[in-house]
């Protein structure tokens, strides 16, 4: 029964990390109604779109911030969208062993780093990077090496 959650949320958390560089060429609100659409494929509860969906919307907010802001996405998000609430969700995601983590860690890499003093940066990373490879320590190789590349 672990192993097979585990599987669902990898393929969860894939939507995101495909959808990430599609941001920088595509309609952001496109790209989240793909994601949605994908999740309900998936049958993914809400509870976990929801908290998939607050990652890459953070991104979007850090990375495409003119772009993400004349959205439609933006006013959905917008009041959760700080940097307290990101590091909030990601402590409670690390306690309780959450393979949603992986999509934080990938946003904290790309776009989030940017904004952190470096040592709360090496800390959080350091936090986010062993707890994420940890989860999926079980999992395929090439799953491993793709967490390994961010």
């Amino acid at each position: 029964m672990q192993r097979e959650l585990k599987t669902k949320e990898i393929f969860w958390n894939r939507v995101i990390l495909d959808a990430m560089p599609e941001c920088k060429n595509s309609d952001i609100d496109g790209i989240f109604l793909a994601c949605e659409d994908k999740f309900c494929e998936l049958n993914a509860p809400e509870k976990e779109i929801a908290l998939r969906l607050f990652a890459l919307a953070f991104y979007c907010y850090k990375t495409y911030n003119l772009e993400f802001s004349e959205s439609a996405v933006f006013s959905r998000f917008a009041g959760i969208l700080s940097v307290v609430r990101f590091k909030q969700t990601v402590k409670a995601l690390i306690k309780k062993e959450d393979p949603a983590l992986v999509v934080f860690w990938a946003v904290f890499r790309l776009s989030f780093k940017k904004t952190v003093s470096q040592n709360n940066y090496s800390l959080l990373e350091k936090k986010m990077r062993e707890k994420s490879l940890e989860l999926f320590s079980t999992q395929t190789p090439r799953f491993q090496q793709s967490l390994s590349s961010f």
